[in-house]
């Protein structure tokens, strides 16, 4: 799935659940370990926001903190790079060690690097910890894109694998999501209702039709900063790229 693509999905969600999603909902966030955070419903982001950001119908909320949350968040010195050659200054911005190669050996070169705002925002939306987020875009032709992002480890609950690894030592999270956004008179199945309790089953109500698509993530942490690399359109064989892929950052890395 690229840019386009998705920009297509979250415009199709209807506004009004859109607005009603940015209400900041107490008593939600008192019974779920989700909480919403501002973030604009078009911005393409990669599995730490987008997994959220689909199921929370175009607002970020992500990470599991309780009651606390980590979205979005303003701040000084973020920007666009379209050549890795200034990474040593994104490094200073971000005030963690960047990995992001040029390539990989699939074939995936770098076309895009993004320095951004976020933080840790408490239960009364307070910001608890502003830092720097990097996310890199990756093509390849013939493929959908692939996205690598890096934040510094924020110690937050990870969600249950599909596969776990480990590759030079280093933990590595596999895993493959299925994602269905339906209109907001879509009646759950008996299907539905079973694959949703097995886990790794995500439905959301609001789009204009039925949309789904599969998300493939590979994360792991090593030397006090988290990696994710994310696929939005996953196919058989994809967790297995994303663990040679991490593979390559880890070495990389060390």
């Amino acid at each position: 799935m690229n840019r386009e693509l998705l920009a297509k999905a979250f415009g199709d969600i209807d506004d009004a659940i859109v607005a009603e999603a940015y209400r900041p909902v107490t008593e939600a966030a008192s019974g779920s370990p989700e909480r919403i955070v501002h973030m604009s419903k078009k911005r393409i982001v990669t599995f730490a926001l987008a997994a959220a950001l689909i199921l929370t119908l175009g607002t970020a909320a992500y990470a599991i903190f309780g009651v606390r949350s980590v979205g979005t968040h303003e701040m000084p010195k973020t920007g666009e790079y379209t050549s890795l050659s200034e990474l040593k200054q994104v490094e200073k911005t971000v005030g963690y060690d960047v990995t992001a190669p040029q390539s990989f050996s699939n074939g995936y070169a770098f076309s895009l690097l993004t320095v951004r705002g976020e933080a840790v925002y408490d239960e009364n939306n307070a910001v608890e910890k502003e830092f720097y987020g990097v996310h890199a875009d990756y093509t390849k032709p013939g493929s959908p894109d692939r996205y690598l992002d890096l934040n510094p480890a924020l110690g937050a609950e990870q969600p249950e694998p599909t596969e776990l690894h480990t590759i030079d030592g280093v933990p590595v999270r596999l895993s493959l999501d299925h994602y269905k956004i339906v209109p907001k008179d879509y009646q759950e199945t008996e299907e539905d209702i079973a694959r949703e309790a097995d886990g790794h089953y995500f439905i959301s109500w609001g789009s204009e039709s039925v949309m789904e698509f599969d998300m493939a993530s590979a994360g792991f942490e090593i030397n006090g900063v988290e990696y994710m690399l994310t696929d939005m359109a996953a196919t058989e064989g994809t967790l297995d790229e994303l663990a040679q892929m991490a593979a390559e950052l880890i070495t990389a890395a060390k």
